[in-house]
């Protein structure tokens, strides 16, 4: 009787293998998960940078010149009243929004159908919360026309994942 041989892992290989599975993806699916992580870090990088900067405003030496300027700003062109605490809660919920968009891409390495819903439902929300919470004119000015086109198109393919992978189960079943 011969003892098996185990083989020890690190904690961040077993965190790895938690969160990507014991086996890969088609190369497809990689592709487009990679790009799609991708965008994810450049488009959160953006809420992050904005999160931590509203947060320490009050660090720099003439804030309360900047939070004029912040104040006169918003409501001169976007009719906010608290520019700075409105940017703050908007990247907040930005940053969670983002951190289920990540969580979807996950999902859908590890092949499982509600990743490409929760990553499209993430990417309609988080352009809504910003026309809700910052209004039409933030959302037209203030955001590059790179991220909409990095938004729509990430959007549609993956929407197209959900109806090829959706009517691919449907045919499994049939």
């Amino acid at each position: 009787m011969a003892l098996e041989k185990i083989v020890k892992t690190t904690f961040f290989q077993r965190i790895r293998r938690f969160l990507m599975g014991k086996e890969g993806p088609n190369l497809l699916t990689r592709v487009s998960v990679i790009a799609g992580a991708l965008i994810w870090i450049y488009l959160f990088a953006w809420q992050l940078m904005t999160f931590v900067s509203t947060m320490l405003i009050g660090n720099v030496h003439e804030s309360g010149k900047l939070r004029s300027a912040f104040y006169n700003l918003g409501k001169t062109n976007y009719n906010l009243n608290d520019t700075v605490s409105t940017l703050k809660m908007h990247s907040l919920i930005q940053i969670i929004i983002y951190l289920l968009i990540l969580a979807s891409l996950i999902l859908i390495w590890r092949k499982r159908k509600v990743g490409f819903l929760i990553y499209v439902v993430g990417n309609v929300a988080s352009l809504f919360i910003t026309m809700v919470m910052m209004g039409w004119g933030y959302l037209l000015n203030e955001i590059p026309i790179f991220d909409f086109i990095l938004i729509g198109i990430t959007t549609i393919y993956f929407s197209i994942g959900i109806l090829l992978f959706y009517r691919k189960g449907k045919e499994e079943l049939q």
